[in-house]
């Protein structure tokens, strides 16, 4: 066996008095010790309770680290076949012996190698600085990173492991030291998967006290780029807290949001992302303060497993092994001729409503960035699937031309307001948080006053295959006395829970466009056609006068593209007391309406419903209906 892998053993040297070494130490007669028993060694799991060491030739830098074979439960070999490899990288808390005595048997999916370096005294993993605020005071050490990377691909070297199937997986401060390795791209690693994530550095200075807060956002930013530049993998599974205090959601989601931006760009499979609540965490009693310990949560799961070993078609070989359904030509998008930037501001820019109602006024939608985070995102998406289970027959015909549906006239009170996640996430979070911009937008000069209310939720999804346009159209027309610029008469806001491209059916819309410029055209423009919105970034909300003229796109992505909407109605409109509209339908429940902040109780109390009214039939694609005024299709979306 020295023979045949003698170049592997002899990199592999054991600490004999089983106690870590200092980072960076070492002599030169250390690192030339062979191993004394040297048919052991070369199975480097074979003895789980040594502390192991090794020693970079090149850095000088050491690493220990304990390695088991894990068995399922029932299992008493592992067999002749290559074994998968599970790099750990723990938190603060735990030491390399703690990991390796869980049972990780009850649970395995396959025979694997579990290895657990141990973290490098005094520093925060990649950090030089483990102290408590060691993570944002620290430097990053890069010369760590490539230290730790020649280890790895050492042990991956061996005989016995199977190269397709090498993962990589921490908690906390480990998740943060496992997205570095990841992001090094120096380690042909197919498989991730994080808990409780943090970066290097914050993306504020949010609780940080001034005098640690110098360098801090830009460490973070550093931390991103580099998080943005891996080189891909089959799987990553993020799993994470909802309610985690020592680690916010809303900041490890800039992180997901980077793994994921340059997954999409390479091709390679979404981030898995499961939220847990309070209740689902290891602990759920006073003593887990800080909502941070969920590592069994995340990882401790038979479905992990099944996920993480699964069979992969290798990084590089998925478009020849499983190749995706080919894009009918003729329906090709051509680049949007959208600049999508210019009617676009952030929740997070100082002066954001401001910027918003100017671009609304000039060109009758803008997009407002940052009004939903991830979990409520997620959510809503979830509830929106429901729903179109519900809606969506097996022939697919649509409500709104084939594949197309809108919620509205799918519903019986021609609303979602009745959904939970609709209700809260949009309706009470993502309502309230715009309501600075409504005000403006329906305040009226005559009577310097700005009042309006809501009047409905709706909006509309696309199935994946749709290859046909829809038609340009608007969504109401008024009568020529009543048709004035500002305020608008009906205003919708469509929420964005999914990233919208090129290729899922964005909505194209027409700047400043109404259907009297559109009535005497023979043909769609081609910049109108072309006119697309996007890219547009979940979370973001779409504010618009329903009268702009706006049509479907072909969704030729592999995925159901939702756009759902709370409508809003001014007041001096809803005194037209319109036949057809009005009074509106009553589409909230009293225990709906009762969760929802003062504020938007008072714009919908017109809305909530009696005692015995149906609020939650959902019909389905064949039992539709529009509202017709004058000749002028009104529809409910």
């Amino acid at each position: 066996m020295l023979d045949a892998h003698g170049s592997w053993i002899k990199r592999l040297l054991l600490n004999e008095g089983n106690q870590p070494g200092a980072c960076g130490a070492g002599t030169a007669q250390e690192r030339s010790r062979s191993p004394r028993d040297e048919a052991n060694i070369a199975d480097f799991w074979s003895s789980p309770k040594d502390l192991q060491s090794w020693q970079d030739e090149v850095t000088k830098h050491r690493i220990n680290f304990q390695a088991q074979l894990v068995l399922p439960n029932g299992q008493r070999s592992p067999g002749d076949a290559p074994l998968a490899v599970a790099f750990y990288f723990s938190g603060l808390g735990h030491e390399a012996r703690d990991i390796l005595k869980m049972d990780w048997g009850s649970f395995a999916s396959c025979p694997f190698i579990l290895i657990v370096p141990q973290r490098p005294s005094g520093r925060w993993w990649f950090i030089d600085d483990d102290a408590a605020w060691g993570w944002v005071e620290g430097e990053f050490c890069q010369e760590l990173v490539e230290a730790f990377a020649a280890w790895m691909n050492m042990m991956i070297d061996h005989p016995r492991v199977d190269k397709r199937r090498l993962g990589l997986f921490g908690f906390s401060a480990g998740a943060y030291a496992v997205l570095e390795m990841f992001a090094s791209g120096l380690v042909p690693i197919s498989r991730l998967a994080v808990g409780g994530l943090h970066g290097h550095g914050q993306p504020n200075v949010k609780h940080i006290p001034q005098k640690r807060s110098a360098g801090v956002v830009e460490k973070f930013e550093k931390f991103l780029q580099r998080v943005e530049g891996h080189a891909g993998a089959e799987h990553i599974e993020v799993v994470h807290g909802k309610t985690d205090k020592q680690c916010p959601w809303l900041d490890a989601k800039k992180i997901v949001d980077a793994l994921t931006k340059k997954q999409l760009q390479l091709g390679c499979p979404k981030v898995k992302l499961r939220l847990l609540d309070a209740h689902e965490q290891d602990t759920f009693s006073k003593r887990n303060k800080t909502h941070h310990d969920y590592m069994k949560a995340a990882f401790m799961r038979k479905e992990f497993f099944k996920g993480f070993f699964a069979d992969k078609v290798p990084h590089g070989e998925a478009n020849m092994a499983s190749p995706k359904r080919p894009l009918p030509s003729a329906s090709m998008p051509s680049a949007s001729t959208l600049e999508v930037a210019k009617f676009t501001v952030s929740t997070s820019m100082d002066g954001w409503e401001e910027q918003g109602f100017q671009i609304f006024r000039k060109s009758g939608f803008v997009i407002i960035e940052d009004v939903l985070d991830h979990v409520q995102c997620s959510e809503v998406l979830e509830d929106c699937r429901q729903m179109a289970k519900e809606i969506v027959a097996p022939q697919g015909a649509g409500n709104r031309g084939k594949g197309r549906y809108s919620f509205g006239v799918a519903s019986s009170t021609g609303s979602i307001l009745h959904r939970e996640a609709i209700a809260k996430h949009l309706l009470n979070e993502g309502g309230r948080l715009l309501q600075p911009l409504l005000s403006q937008i329906f305040f009226d000069e005559s009577d310097r006053l700005s009042s309006f209310s809501c009047y409905s939720g709706g909006g509309d999804f696309v199935l994946p295959g749709v290859e046909e346009y829809q038609h340009l159209h608007a969504d109401m027309q008024v009568k020529k006395d009543l048709d004035k610029q500002m305020p608008p008469p009906f205003l919708a806001i469509n929420f964005v829970v999914q990233d919208l491209t090129e290729l899922n059916g964005p909505m194209r819309i027409v700047p400043g466009k109404r259907e009297r410029d559109w009535r005497n055209q023979k043909k769609e423009p081609d910049r109108w056609r072309c006119s697309r919105l996007c890219p547009v970034p979940a979370g973001s909300a779409l504010v618009r006068d329903v009268r702009i003229l706006h049509g479907g796109t072909p969704n030729l992505s592999e995925e159901t593209r939702f756009l759902p909407s709370v409508e809003y109605v001014s007041a001096w409109f809803r005194a037209t007391h319109r036949p057809d509209m009005f009074p509106p339908r009553r589409c909230i429940p009293q225990d709906v309406f009762v969760t929802l902040h003062s504020d938007v109780q008072q714009i919908c109390e017109e809305l909530v419903a009696e005692p015995g009214d149906d609020t939650e039939d959902m019909s389905p694609d064949d039992d539709w209906h529009s509202k017709v005024w004058r000749g002028v299709t009104f529809w409910c979306t």
